[in-house]
């Protein structure tokens, strides 16, 4: 396995609750998809698990170099597995970037506290490249 990239974010999870006190569902369905907003939504202090994957998102965008590459935030989605915790699923131009990066695998860590979110990113190219990043058997 051999290191692509790298990618990791700090959010003030104040900014994100403001985000969505003014912006409220725009923001959300601009930047989450449904099954994001449905999991964030239903656990206490949703704007902590918001903000979380906001920062997931931003160290992907980062790692890929998607800056101005087209890629829309929903193209990036953070899920979680009950057995294994959150993971990352690429679609569309995402997914796309990730391919020509040679990318295989996303690793994804997230913590935080009351006030900040951090993620950190790893994406791997196995010596056996294959072109199913994001898909979930």
């Amino acid at each position: 396995m051999a290191i692509v990239a790298v990618g990791t974010e700090i959010v003030q999870c104040a900014r994100i609750s403001q985000m969505i006190q003014q912006h409220g569902e725009q923001f959300l369905e601009r930047v989450f998809t449904p099954a994001e907003i449905d999991h964030c939504a239903q656990l206490p202090d949703a704007t902590s698990h918001f903000s979380r994957r906001w920062a997931a998102k931003q160290a992907v965008y980062k790692a890929l170099h998607c800056h101005r590459k087209g890629v829309r935030w929903t193209e990036i989605e953070i899920l979680t597995r009950p057995q294994s915790g959150p993971f990352v699923s690429l679609t569309g131009s995402a997914q796309e970037r990730a391919i020509d990066a040679g990318v295989d695998t996303i690793h994804l860590s997230l913590g935080g506290c009351r006030t900040q979110a951090i993620a950190y990113v790893i994406l791997w190219q196995d010596d056996n490249f294959d072109t199913s990043v994001g898909d979930d058997d």
